[in-house]
């Protein structure tokens, strides 16, 4: 490209100076006739390469290598008091990266821990205390309900006693004096049977009590699990105070140093995983026939000497750019849109970055 640019430079010189010569131009026209064929046809063929090798780069499918990599985010505020790694290092998954501050958290621990331990002793004294009351008041209903029953039947014996000695002193076949003993009888036995009902009423009502011990053991036992639902969650905190590799792989860059500050969410490092990478290409529509899932193709980097191979892992569903746009020029009427292809390669000689083009082009 370079040197068709610079011969149509050359001719352009020679015609000026052709111009400025004026007369000596005539006469040397001769010679300069076959300095312009000679540039001519010197940008012909730079012309007939040019557009060959133009022809030839636009057929070439170059895409982009990617990688598996993660920022490991630190889920919990403090200051970072160790950090284990640093760029290029090799780390297996689960090995710890760094250290944050816990002692805050470790406080807290301590202290939901009296709390939970204060409220089981409040748990035992009040179910001590309601199975205590509950016996009780269980016992004195039982008592007051046998009581009541007894009085009843008294109750019922006096008033039979007592209708039938109304009659008789009513006919003067008993003495006023007679009957009257059994009047006060009967109502001694209103008076008992009013007692006992007083007695079963009280009886229930400290059930009632029972209830509200009841309820409030189950108050505490409700804080009880609120409390150990916050120390398991204070638990998960601490882990998370050791930052750990969530998979085999290398430290591609390092965002924060020792002894930095960090908030919940702040990334520490980036993890690559150099066994699951891929070359994403860009296919035109008109091209993407060539290509399906699980197809295998040969790949070459621009050195022109890194080789690798990869099998067709997804082709888009949706459409990503416009590869080319309609021009009147060209004549066009719709833009060609491209798709895109991954092919997954999983070689160590993939570098996220690289470029790689198809070597031998899709199969058909």
């Amino acid at each position: 490209m370079k040197l068709l640019i610079l011969g149509r430079v050359y001719l352009y010189i020679i015609l000026l100076n052709m111009f400025k010569k004026g007369e000596r131009a005539v006469k040397n026209k001769i010679q300069d006739k076959k300095v312009i064929c000679i540039a001519v046809l010197v940008i012909i063929l730079l012309n007939i390469c040019g557009c060959g090798s133009q022809e030839t780069a636009e057929n070439e499918i170059w895409g982009r290598a990617d990688a598996k990599e993660i920022d490991v985010n630190s889920k919990v505020a403090g200051r970072v008091v160790q950090l284990l790694v640093k760029e290029g290092d090799t780390v297996k998954e689960g090995q710890v990266l760094a250290y944050i501050d816990k002692r805050d958290l470790v406080a807290q621990r301590e202290q939901l821990v009296a709390n939970i331990q204060s409220l089981q002793e409040q748990e035992e004294q009040a179910s001590a205390q309601s199975s205590l009351n509950g016996g009780t008041v269980y016992s004195s209903l039982d008592m007051a309900q046998a009581g009541l029953k007894q009085a009843k039947t008294e109750l019922d014996l006096a008033k039979s006693d007592y209708d039938r000695f109304s009659n008789l002193v009513e006919s003067g076949a008993i003495s006023q004096q007679m009957f009257d003993e059994y009047k006060t009888k009967y109502e001694a036995a209103q008076a008992t049977y009013m007692q006992a009902s007083s007695a079963v009423d009280k009886a229930n009502a400290g059930l009632l009590q029972t209830g509200v011990d009841k309820a409030n053991e189950n108050v505490v036992d409700k804080k009880i699990d609120q409390a150990k639902a916050a120390l398991q969650q204070l638990d998960v905190q601490l882990d998370e105070t050791t930052i750990r590799a969530p998979f085999d792989g290398v430290i591609t860059e390092k965002y924060i140093e020792e002894g930095s500050m960090i908030s919940l969410g702040t990334p520490l490092v980036a993890v690559q995983d150099p066994t699951d990478n891929w070359v994403d290409f860009k296919i035109p529509e008109t091209e993407l026939s060539k290509f399906y899932v699980n197809q295998d193709l040969n790949l070459i980097a621009r050195d022109n000497t890194t080789q690798v191979s990869g099998t067709v892992s997804d082709i888009s569903k949706k459409a990503d750019f416009a590869t080319q746009r309609a021009t009147s020029e060209r004549g066009d009427s719709t833009d060609i849109i491209s798709f895109n292809v991954k092919v997954q390669v999983n070689s160590d000689k993939l570098r996220p970055g690289m470029r790689f083009k198809l070597n031998g082009g899709a199969a058909s």
